[in-house]
């Protein structure tokens, strides 16, 4: 996939809703690997998958609803607790990025 096509799809991505997304990516490369969700990097939760056939990685970006953190004492907790605390997910965007390794799937066909 060269540039180009990586920006169209960080687009169209971009502009669908997080779980509309996450099917897009899998109907994508049926080969589609989560690595992580909602991994926490700085003030965005990243979810990435690995899609080997066309060679690229996309992360989907997510933002918490700030006030409900601020205003809560307990906001430092894990992610895991932040849901009970009824912290909502605000989907942002999509990244396209090519690989930087290859990746060996043991049920990748010979």
């Amino acid at each position: 996939m060269d540039e180009t096509e990586r920006e169209q799809l960080a687009k169209r991505l971009s502009a669908m809703q997080f779980n509309e997304a996450r099917r897009e990516i899998v109907k994508l490369d049926r080969d589609a690997d989560m690595k992580y969700w909602r991994n926490t990097i700085w003030d965005e939760y990243h979810t990435m998958f690995l899609l080997p056939n066309a060679d690229v990685r996309v992360t989907l970006v997510e933002v918490a609803d700030a006030k409900k953190l601020k205003d809560d004492p307990d906001a430092s907790r894990p992610v895991s607790r932040r849901n009970l605390l009824g912290v909502k997910f605000k989907y942002v965007g999509a990244k396209v990025e090519p690989m930087d390794r290859p990746v060996n799937f043991k049920h990748q066909r010979p």
